[in-house]
């Protein structure tokens, strides 16, 4: 019956639209073309935020727009480097400075956009008003799997301006504009031929684009532009920079209140001085002198005085000693991973774009066709057994200290002597943290591609103007690492009874005990066990749409009331497909329990194949109503105008929505505006997080449920979480409500300001592991458990067992409240003795980012408050989001431009706000506050005249981002900063060369 009523809706809408379609230029925001953000002028039409061409109605909404020259002033060629300037963009999940995730993380030439930092993926990006494809890869926000329209993949160098939609607009453009619309415009009106060539370089990196753009008009009405842009860049390592060349960012707070803090200490437990555990369990002993504890031991160099020995002396230098390194004098023994790393690594990227349009007498054909590729290759860390597939180490092991009293018949070397409950045939072990280093780091290589296709016609019927066109895009991402280990085969190097066998026992390096391993097992040894791992990603976007439009639908004693409606069909796919080591095709049997896991790749959890695809039909009317006119002579109204849409989607998989927007414009008087609106929003569950089979990950969790009842002390241990999609998922909902005004004193100059709010129900997240933890805490104290965590049966004095893992499937949180301010000013100064000024002021201010607990979170929250859970517990993912981790309640940007004659400059500041790292201890109840980030772009360019001769029309533009080197704000993550929000490249100077024909 759903499916009956959507049809019908859809029917009648479509038969309002009749099958045809406007042009997407709008009404939205009295923006100058030629401004930068935030410039609004008066009379200027954009195209996003309304599908009515020519309407009357001006100013409705909160429109910003960044020109060619204001993208230029940001020095980037790429769309990430653009949308950082941008006040309301969030921060950016999607960015190279991240070392969690590897395979399971979208990697390579990725960047996102997050409108008032709402969240990947409820930004709308639309490429000339038409929805871009997202990109194959996925990442956990939130611990969800998010998708994102691939910003670096636009044509930044074919870009006549974007328009950014400050506003909720799903009742026009549908699904992903919850928090607003970015349209990227390209300049399709460009005639002539321009050739471009730009090297730039920071310490430790450089790059170089060439480009071509060519567009030109026929006397048949055709109009044809075509662009393409190479760039290569040169990795950047952790070493060329002294913020992130360690993990410990520890000296960098002496003299600070979080002096000593381990939270900025990210070395990894998982280092060649392996630790290990006896299978089974067993206290072992030498002599008189206990050698493990609950069958736990490490290797420790001896010249460690602070740590010694529990054992004699094996291989000269080395010592066995009971426990983990995670105590405090064996600290030194952690691996530090970031000299292994790349902070950016070696990018080639390919952008190809044209369009073309041609008339037919009455008709319009039109087209676009975009190529986009680009490889990008990095450097990680070699990766270290996890708890979702562990390695046990067999008795047969040549090396290992345990082991069987003869080998091959002769008496073993390296079995220490008076052991006691070690058997003759000597004990398995288990790994407990162990890094290969020996193997080398891992690289991997990821290669984007995405083909872009519309084909459409247009005119015009009587008073519509119509247009209709089809889309197809696909895209494909290829992760391909080397130097991965494989579970199984590296077990057999292990249980190798001969000198040849790989050595877990020899410890790192003797000098620098965080840095490689000075004493690597056998190089055959080591190659018989690396291994290639592919993870190959699909999308594809199939569209049809039509429209009619038209200024003047009817009259009234106002004016004309302008009107659009339309129909779109889309086709949503998504396949991810993992390596056969990963996906449970080829998995690892370990040979001394026989217990199988599901994946082979040492390092990564197991995760299965994911295909699914959506259809999505959908219809929309708009009505641009003018309710006084300056004729009128109204009092205080010389013109009030109100815009009005509806939206219906049926979604194939998920059922159906209908969803309004209202919004007015008030113009008091030449110069001054008030304007408002109100739309409703939603977003469907994405492909991944509703099709999801689940993956396993692994994390360090506190058990407080068997530490406090078994009475036994509480550390972090390895955490299996199984996190799967969701088919009973519920929409998010969002209401967007906003006031603002324009003021006009003086010619010229422009200010606005805007308040915003919007509330959310049902976003998709997870409850989370450690809170989990704690309900099993909460519940086990009145008789019961929670049974989503999964536990093996209490041994020996336990009351309650073992972890095994934790079942945390997403599901639909509590709401979220965000509201806040946006400012703008704009002023021209034209044509005085010295030149031609602009200058461009925008700022966002957050006033309030609340995410309520969920139904679960509220309890522990009443608990701990009672303290009915014990001390020192806190119970995260609620309360307020302001000033913390990637939401500053301060962004600004400010672009100064001069032009006089054959030259012009540019000055763009832009300033991030200070977050709090909740990462860190809290001292004095306190995170540690990351400082406010502020950093200069500036540019000289200098342009030859038409005559001068062969030079004329020659630019040549010198340039830098971040001017002044600031280094980013200490933060603790493992790069020493917070790449969401700041940038480590530094200082990045520029030269430019163009050329126009």
């Amino acid at each position: 019956m759903a499916l009956s009523r959507t049809t019908t809706r859809l029917q009648l809408l479509a038969g309002a639209s009749i099958l045809a379609a406007c042009p997407t230029i709008a009404w939205a925001q009295a923006t100058d073309a030629n401004a930068a953000a935030g410039a609004e002028g008066a009379g200027d039409i954009v195209v996003v935020g309304s599908r009515i061409e020519g309407a009357r109605v001006t100013g409705a909404l909160p429109v910003s727009v960044l020109d060619a020259e204001r993208i230029a002033a940001t020095g980037g060629i790429s769309g990430d480097e653009l949308f950082r300037s941008v006040p309301q963009a969030g921060d950016v999940q999607f960015q190279e400075a991240r070392t969690t995730g590897n395979l399971n993380d979208a990697r390579g030439d990725n960047a996102s956009i997050n409108l008032r930092s709402v969240g990947t993926g409820n930004t709308l990006v639309l490429l000339n008003g038409r929805r871009m494809i997202l990109t194959p890869g996925t990442q956990t926000e939130n611990f969800v799997p998010v998708q994102t329209a691939n910003t670096n993949s636009l044509p930044i160098g074919a870009t006549r301006r974007v328009e950014i939609l400050r506003d909720g607009a799903a009742a026009i453009y549908g699904a992903d504009a919850v928090a607003g619309v970015v349209n990227v415009v390209l300049d399709d009106r460009f005639e002539g031929i321009r050739l471009d060539g730009r090297y730039g370089f920071a310490d430790g990196t450089s790059e170089y684009t060439v480009a071509a753009k060519a567009g030109f008009a026929t006397e048949s009405g055709g109009r044809f532009m075509v662009f393409g842009s190479y760039t290569h860049r040169t990795p950047l390592f952790t070493s060329e920079r002294d913020f992130a060349v360690s993990e410990d960012h520890r000296p960098a707070l002496i003299g600070t209140p979080w002096e000593g803090d381990t939270s900025f200490d990210n070395r990894s437990t998982s280092s060649p001085w392996g630790s290990f555990t006896t299978v089974p369990v067993t206290a072992v002993r030498q002599g008189t002198t206990a050698l493990t504890t609950s069958g736990v031991f490490h290797i420790e160099p001896t010249s460690n005085t602070a740590a010694g020995c529990s054992s004699t002396v094996i291989n000269g230098n080395l010592c066995l000693r009971s426990g983990t390194i995670t105590g405090a004098n064996s600290r030194v023994l952690r691996y530090d991973e970031n000299p292994d790393r790349t902070i950016r690594g070696e990018l080639d990227r390919i952008n190809l774009y044209s369009t073309f349009s041609q008339e037919l007498g009455a008709v319009e054909l039109f087209g676009e066709l975009g190529y986009y590729h680009a490889e990008l290759t990095g450097q990680r860390e070699q990766s270290a057994p996890i708890s979702s597939a562990p390695i046990i180490i067999p008795a047969s092991n040549y090396y290992n200290p345990f082991g069987a009293a003869t080998i091959n018949g002769v008496a073993n070397p390296n079995r220490l002597a008076g052991l006691t409950n070690v058997p003759a045939g000597g004990l398995a072990l288990r790994i407990t943290t162990y890094r290969p280093v020996d193997t080398g780091p891992r690289t991997f290589t990821v290669t984007d591609d995405m083909v872009r296709s519309l084909l459409g016609l247009r005119g015009e019927m009587g008073k519509f103007k119509w247009e209709s066109a089809f889309t197809y895009s696909w895209a494909r991402t290829e992760d391909h690492t080397r130097n991965a280990i494989s579970n199984t085969l590296f077990q057999r190097a292990l249980a190798l009874s001969t000198p040849d066998a790989y050595n877990p026992f020899n410890g790192g390096n003797q000098t620098s005990y965080s840095l490689g391993d000075t004493t690597p097992s056998n190089p055959a040894t080591i190659n018989s066990f690396l291994i290639d791992v592919y993870r190959i990603g699909k999308t594809s976007l199939a569209t049809w749409d039509a429209r009619i439009s038209t200024p003047d639908l009817l009259t009234t004693s106002a004016g004309d009331v302008g009107f659009a409606s339309g129909v779109e069909i889309r086709r949503e796919t998504y396949n991810d497909n993992r390596d056969d080591r990963l996906d449970g095709t080829t998995t690892y049997t370990d040979m001394v329990s026989g217990i199988t896991y599901g994946t082979d790749v040492m390092g990564a959890s197991p995760a299965p194949d994911v295909s699914a695809r959506r259809t999505v039909l959908s219809a929309y009317a708009e009505l641009a109503i003018p309710l006084v006119s300056p004729d009128m002579n109204v009092p205080l109204v010389q013109a009030f105008d109100v815009q009005l849409a509806v939206r219906d989607e049926h979604y194939s998989d998920f059922g159906n929505v209908l969803k309004s927007k209202v919004a007015a414009a008030w113009e008091v008087m030449d110069g001054v505006r008030f304007r408002s609106s109100w739309s409703q929003s939603f977003r469907a569950p994405n492909l991944a997080q509703f099709y999801s089979a689940g993956t396993q990950v692994a994390n360090t969790r506190t058990d407080f449920a068997q530490c406090r009842i078994n009475g036994t002390p509480c550390s972090g241990v390895s955490t299996l979480e199984v996190r799967a999609g969701n088919q009973d998922l519920g929409p998010e909902d969002a209401e967007t409500l906003s006031f603002g005004a324009v003021v006009q004193p003086i010619r010229n100059l422009t200010l606005t300001v805007d308040w915003w709010q919007l509330d959310s129900e049902g976003v998709i997240g997870l409850q989370g592991a450690q809170n989990q933890i704690l309900f099993d805490l909460l519940e086990r104290q009145s008789g019961r458990s929670n049974p989503n965590v999964v536990r093996a049966a209490p041994v020996g004095t336990q009351i309650v067992g073992d972890l095994q893992f934790v079942q945390d499937n997403y599901f639909n949180l509590g709401p979220r409240r965000l509201r806040g301010l946006d400012f703008a000013l704009n002023y021209r100064l034209r044509n005085t003795p010295l030149g031609t000024f602009e200058i461009d002021l925008a700022a966002s201010k957050l006033l309030r980012f609340q995410q309520s607990p969920s139904e679960l979170q509220s309890t522990l929250i009443a608990a701990n408050a009672a303290g009915t859970l014990g001390t020192g517990i806190t119970i995260t993912q609620a309360g307020s989001q302001i000033a913390v981790n990637g939401n500053p309640r301060w962004r600004m940007s400010g672009n100064l431009s001069w032009r006089s004659g054959p030259f012009s400059a540019g000055v763009l500041v832009n300033h991030v706000g200070p977050v709090f790292d909740t990462g860190t201890a809290r001292v004095n109840g306190q995170f540690y506050e990351l400082d406010s980030y502020t950093t200069v772009n500036a540019y000289v360019q200098f342009r030859a005249g038409d005559d001068a001769g062969i030079l004329s029309g020659t630019r040549l533009r010198v340039g830098a981002r971040n001017l002044f080197d600031q280094r980013p704000p200490l933060a603790s993550t493992n790069y020493g900063f917070l790449g969401s929000l700041h940038d480590g490249v530094g200082r990045f100077v520029y030269f430019q060369l163009s050329r126009d024909f």
